[in-house]
């Protein structure tokens, strides 16, 4: 592209001053008369629109105030059946109730109702008389569908018949929307409209709806519990929404189209092509909505064909088009002025070739400013651009090539790809990419560059700039990898999380949520609260407690999810979920405020986790337990039998034999003696053994729960018990201080008694010797029964607490083999266990633990300690005994 002459500074200044001032008083003329017209223009369209619009909305406001008047009037005339009825002596009556209805000309006063009609409430019980009175007006009668509960709802009458025979005896029970309404008009007292319905004696099957007015017994009921007692029917009547419309509102009569929907059920509409009023580009839409017994009625209103007729545009129109025209002529005006123009642009590129290489405020934001030239390869950098490439100038070749040295590898192909593209189409330059500075380390830079082309369109020059992106790069990539970091924490969690904003609505809905409920996110979010997914029984069951705890009204909605934590309270509970298919989870949700960093709360996120499995296994785990302790009950029952049954022939062996040696002695051979000896002992084994066995078995059933036990008392019981055996045998029973323990007192008793036992049975040549001490570690106390007997060896100290695990023939050492078992059963039923120390031969030391008792009088560091020796049954309080006058 040639290059233009060069001016002078003076007469760069006097093209500049002369050119300047004429666009600037060109550009002040053009503005003002175009200001001026879309001034005009504008206000005379605003207040067309402002005419346009009012008039609008007292028709929209019209209709929807006949619609309001006409389901008021269908409300008086059941008010006015439920005071009929309310005076009617001796019940309902059918033929009464015929003579009434047909006076009051429902199709000539009222309409677009099909009927007005009685409903009764039957309990299944009066089921059949019911039918029985009711065919006495009409043979035929029945109630339909056929159900089996425990209430009926049947029409019982409905005038006029003739095109209402199908609605006589219908169930208002069969369908859960007629029900739900039915419901609800008698626990409030108040008329109350169904949801969208099909009518029976419809045959086009058209949107329509049930409008019920309760009666009772007695009169208005004050609670509800009163309705419910004392509810006796509805007066109802049954219409046809489009036959609403039509008998209230005459299409021609009107300026604006409508459609009507009821929880997104389309109730009626005349935004279609079917109606010859239908705008499909209407000057004006509303919506409206109003709450009509019990339900929400959603109107869209367009404007017609026939509002749009009568609209007069014509002045704003005018308007716009003579201002316009003026500001043409001033502009051609102008365009032959502009020619003096020409000179200041030749004059401009030659400024701009010395603006370009002014700094501005580069070195300030440190931009980087170069110089390209792609028919020769040129490259100029500024001292900006040496900075941020980390590279003197006596390092750089000053070429497209020096460039590309500098990226990095993996980021050099896309930048020269991006770089032809941008020369090759009419884009401008704009790419990131990584260099590598002299020093090696790595920066991130943005490139923008404008391209300069000759008048064939060749690019002949690039000129742009560079800036550092390092930081916010980094940034981005660490935000990026929390984000996926916490993304993949969340997956692995398998946890719903949800949050919300202050109003409930949903706006995060994480993966394990989608999974959990089936539904996918775009459902949810912005449009629904999590009370869409919750059991609504549990969400009105929690309004009612909520409610009373903090005495106001919790509506049965998302306040219930979030009540305590607007309160500064922690709110974790179990919730039932109900998904999108209608299947069931229990869940446990915990319920957290967002806040922001004042600490202002800004939203709510709920994490819930999936407890079917566990209550599953806590039902299990019931289940069992409650099996086990049958068969608990069942086993000791048997053991009770069993041996109460083996005992009783074991005691006529015994007895007989006695009786025999006692009148037959003389005559018994000394063989016969000994044989009858056997006999003797064997049952005597036997009772033993039964016994022990029961006393085994009962450890469990028997025992009462562990309480403060004087170690001391029980350790002379089982002397005392023993006392016979230890005179016997020469025995020397001994104890240090024993504390108070936690344990069951009869079953210790039993325990010291079979270890002293044991000790007395098993002796030595020695007199035996039996030691009893205690310590005390934390809360456990640990004691230890030694004896000089004879000794158990090390590899049989287990075998030793087996039922029937004996270590010694019967002849020797009479005993069932038992009693250790007993010993285990009772330490481990209080918590603890028992072990064996001792040298291998030659004496036993029998270890247990149980838990430590608090003497109720005192501290806990002063348990009761008490001590002594029983010597040759001759018992001795040693020195260290406390008395317990002075400790209680």
């Amino acid at each position: 592209m040639p290059s233009a002459p060069r001016l002078s500074n003076s007469d760069l200044r006097a093209v500049f001053a002369t050119a300047g001032k004429l666009r600037w008083f060109y550009g002040v003329i053009v503005v003002l008369t175009v200001s001026l017209t879309l001034f005009v223009w504008a206000y005379s369209h605003s207040q067309l629109q402002v005419k346009l619009r009012s008039q609008f909305d007292r028709e929209t406001d019209r209709v929807v105030g006949l619609i309001v008047e006409r389901m008021s009037k269908y409300e008086e005339v059941l008010l006015a059946g439920v005071a009929h009825l309310s005076i009617t002596e001796g019940g309902f009556d059918n033929r009464q109730w015929e003579r009434y209805a047909g006076s009051i000309q429902i199709e000539k006063r009222y309409p677009g109702i099909n009927g007005i009609g009685v409903i009764l409430h039957v309990q299944h019980a009066h089921k059949p008389l019911f039918i029985e009175q009711q065919r006495d007006w009409q043979p035929l009668y029945d109630i339909h569908p056929l159900l089996t509960v425990d209430e009926y709802w049947p029409i019982a009458a409905i005038v006029p018949l003739g095109g209402n025979e199908q609605a006589l005896g219908l169930d208002m029970g069969h369908e859960l929307n007629r029900l739900t309404a039915a419901k609800q008009a008698r626990d409030t007292g108040m008329a109350r409209v169904t949801g969208p319905i099909v009518l029976v004696q419809d045959s086009k099957q058209t949107p329509g709806f049930l409008f019920y007015s309760p009666f009772y017994r007695n009169g208005i009921q004050q609670s509800v519990w009163e309705r419910q007692q004392n509810f006796v029917g509805f007066v109802y009547a049954p219409f046809v929404f489009s036959k609403l419309i039509g008998g209230t509102l005459h299409r021609d009569q009107r300026f604006v189209g409508f459609n009507v929907t009821d929880s997104g059920t389309l109730l009626y509409d005349e935004l279609n092509d079917s109606n010859s009023e239908f705008d499909a580009d209407p000057l004006f839409k509303r919506v409206a909505s109003i709450s009509m017994f019990g339900r929400n009625w959603d109107f869209e209103f367009w404007s017609s064909q026939t509002f749009r007729a009568g609209v007069d545009r014509a002045l704003p129109t005018t308007i716009l088009i003579a201002g316009f025209l003026i500001n043409g002529l001033l502009i051609g005006l102008f365009v032959l002025l502009s020619r003096r123009s020409r000179q200041a642009s030749r004059v401009a590129d030659q400024v701009g070739n010395y603006l370009e290489k002014l700094k501005l405020a580069a070195e300030v934001n440190q931009i980087g400013i170069w110089d390209y030239n792609p028919t020769t390869g040129g490259l100029e950098w500024d001292d900006t651009m040496f900075a941020l490439y980390g590279r003197e100038r006596s390092q750089f070749a000053g070429a497209y090539e020096a460039w590309t040295d500098s990226l990095h590898p993996d980021d050099r192909a896309a930048s020269e790809r991006a770089l032809s593209a941008a020369l090759s189409s009419a884009t401008t330059f704009d790419s990131e990419f990584r260099i590598i500075q002299a020093s090696g380390e790595v920066r991130y830079l943005c490139a923008k560059a404008v391209i300069f082309r000759d008048s064939e369109a060749k690019p002949v020059r690039m000129l742009g700039a560079n800036m550092d992106i390092t930081d916010r790069k980094l940034a981005v990539c660490e935000l990026e990898a929390n984000r996926r970091l916490q993304q993949a924490i969340q997956e692995a969690a398998g946890v719903s999380i949800i949050a919300t904003d202050l109003e409930g609505r949903i706006v995060i809905f994480n993966n394990a949520a989608q999974r959990m409920l089936g539904y996918q996110a775009e459902e949810l979010l912005h449009k629904k609260t999590p009370a869409t997914f919750h059991d609504l029984e549990e969400v009105c069951l929690r309004a009612e407690e909520l409610s009373l705890e903090f005495g106001r009204e919790i509506k049965a909605g998302f306040e219930v999810f979030v009540a305590k934590v607007l309160d500064g309270q922690s709110e974790q509970r179990e919730w039932t979920y109900v998904r999108k298919d209608g299947s069931k989870l229990p869940v446990l949700l915990t319920v957290t405020a967002l806040r922001s960093e004042d600490n202002t709360i800004t939203g709510f996120l709920g994490i819930a986790a999936d407890i079917s499995e566990r209550k599953l296994a806590v039902e299990s785990i019931k289940e069992a337990n409650t099996k086990l302790a049958r068969s608990n009950e069942d086993l000791a029952q048997f053991a009770y039998v069993a041996s109460h049954d083996l005992q009783e022939p074991l005691r006529k062996v015994v007895s007989f034999c006695e009786l025999l040696e006692e009148d037959c002695g003389e005559q018994l051979s000394s063989d016969a003696k000994i044989y009858m000896e056997y006999i003797m002992d064997g049952g005597r084994r036997m009772r033993a053994l039964i016994q022990d066995l029961l006393a085994y078995s009962r450890i469990d059933s028997d025992g009462r729960s562990g309480r403060q036990v004087d170690a001391h008392e029980t350790v002379l019981l089982a002397i005392e018990n023993l006392s016979e055996a230890i005179h016997e045998s020469q025995a020397a029973v001994t104890f240090d201080e024993l504390p108070i323990v936690s344990a069951d007192p009869s079953q210790l008793t039993q325990l010291f008694q079979n270890l002293i036992g044991n000790a007395i049975k098993y002796h030595g040549d020695e007199s035996p010797r039996v030691h009893i001490s205690c310590k005390v570690a934390g809360l456990r106390c640990i004691f230890a029964v030694k004896d000089n007997g004879i000794g158990i060896a090390p590899e049989y100290r287990e075998q030793v607490f087996g039922v029937f695990k004996r270590l010694h023939d019967q002849r020797k050492y009479k005993g069932t083999g038992i009693g250790l078992a007993v010993c285990k059963r009772i330490v481990e039923r209080a918590g603890g266990r028992i072990w064996i120390d001792g040298p291998p031969a030659g004496g036993s030391v029998f270890h247990f633990d149980l838990p430590l008792g608090i003497y109720p009088a005192l501290p806990k560091h002063q348990n009761l300690l008490l001590g002594g020796q029983f010597d040759y049954g001759q018992p001795k309080v040693g020195n260290s005994a406390y008395d317990r006058s002075e400790l209680l």
